[in-house]
């Protein structure tokens, strides 16, 4: 019976040491922001179809290292707040820093219905998703995950 125990014992140690080695935090990491962008694309999805009266979406600009929700009708486009997000005193617009990863540039729009489009005019959705356009999004934290978007119907993956 001892002897089971020790073998026991020494193999859950084992194990512990392989898996804590194979799992590293970068990998976590990744995982983790891929999911929080994904979440904020479906809650600007989400907004688009409770709300009509305008289009959202979610754009990327690698230069400046942000990312941003916004909101646009035929005469404005004005920065959303994301729930959840970091943000700076007085910014509406979160950092990849605070993401901890990076993103390719990329305009994500949605309209009423939650279909997709790359782009939008004065509150209007044009050049919408098809599968050839995807991923739309790709993030990166040494290695890369991309996230697609199903035309027409908007699932989010």
């Amino acid at each position: 019976m001892i002897e089971m125990v020790v073998v026991l014992l020494l193999m859950t140690i084992i194990a512990a040491t392989v898996l804590g080695r194979a799992i590293t935090t970068s990998d976590i990491d990744l995982s983790s922001a891929t999911d929080k962008i994904q979440n904020q694309i479906r809650y600007a999805q989400s907004q688009a179809m409770k709300r009509s009266d305008a289009v959202w979406g979610i754009q990327s600009d690698p230069d400046s290292r942000r990312y941003w929700m916004f909101r646009a009708t035929d005469t404005v486009t004005e920065d959303a707040i994301i729930p959840g997000g970091d943000y700076a005193a007085g910014n509406t617009r979160i950092t990849f820093d605070d993401l901890g990863a990076d993103l390719n540039r990329f305009t994500l729009v949605f309209d009423r219905l939650g279909r997709p489009y790359k782009a939008q005019t004065n509150g209007v959705p044009n050049d919408p998703v098809v599968t050839e356009n995807n991923p739309i999004v790709t993030v990166s934290k040494g290695a890369t995950r991309p996230i697609t978007v199903t035309p027409e119907t908007g699932l989010i993956r």
